[in-house]
């Protein structure tokens, strides 16, 4: 990876916490009364452990093509 691309991808990657920081630091809207079921709560927290295993992947192989830059560069 060139140094370019690799500057690229980094700030990219800088600018996406930039905006998950600043969603995170908002307050939550006010939301109506919800009567969450046990199916619903369920299927939310199957849905949250599959986005976060596939997150948990995807910087996997983020920090291994990171490495092969470094790798590379040293060479």
């Amino acid at each position: 990876m060139s140094d370019q691309r690799l500057h690229t991808a980094l700030s990219r990657i800088a600018a996406a916490l930039d905006r998950i920081e600043q969603v995170a630091s908002q307050p939550l809207p006010l939301a109506e009364p919800h009567e969450t079921s046990a199916t619903e709560l369920a299927s939310l927290q199957e849905r949250h452990a599959k986005l976060k295993e596939e997150a948990t992947i995807a910087l996997s192989a983020l920090d291994a093509v990171l490495a092969r830059a470094s790798a590379g560069a040293r060479s």
